[in-house]
């Protein structure tokens, strides 16, 4: 089932966090990529709750798999139309 991480806009934004358990994986996903210039950046927390950059989606790589377990952030770029969501 599919679930909005960070709605659809074109101001800069961070979704709330998702926390993946041990074992487990989730899809994450561009969602009304409008201009073809979607960016979003996929940040891990660390364990001083610090977020790091570790990767990114855009229209070259629409979806991720996460299959590490962690807290998890993700964070628009204002100017572009889209959202985020995980399956």
């Amino acid at each position: 089932m599919a679930t909005e991480l960070l709605a659809t806009g074109s101001t800069a934004a961070s979704s709330s966090d998702l926390v993946v358990a041990d074992g487990s994986t989730v899809t994450v996903a561009l969602k009304g990529d409008t201009t073809g210039e979607a960016y979003v950046q996929i940040l891990l927390k660390d364990d001083a709750g610090a977020y790091a950059v570790i990767g990114a989606i855009s229209p070259y790589l629409r979806a991720v798999v996460i299959a590490a377990p962690g807290t998890y952030r993700f964070t628009r770029r204002a100017g572009a139309v889209c959202g985020v969501f995980s399956a």
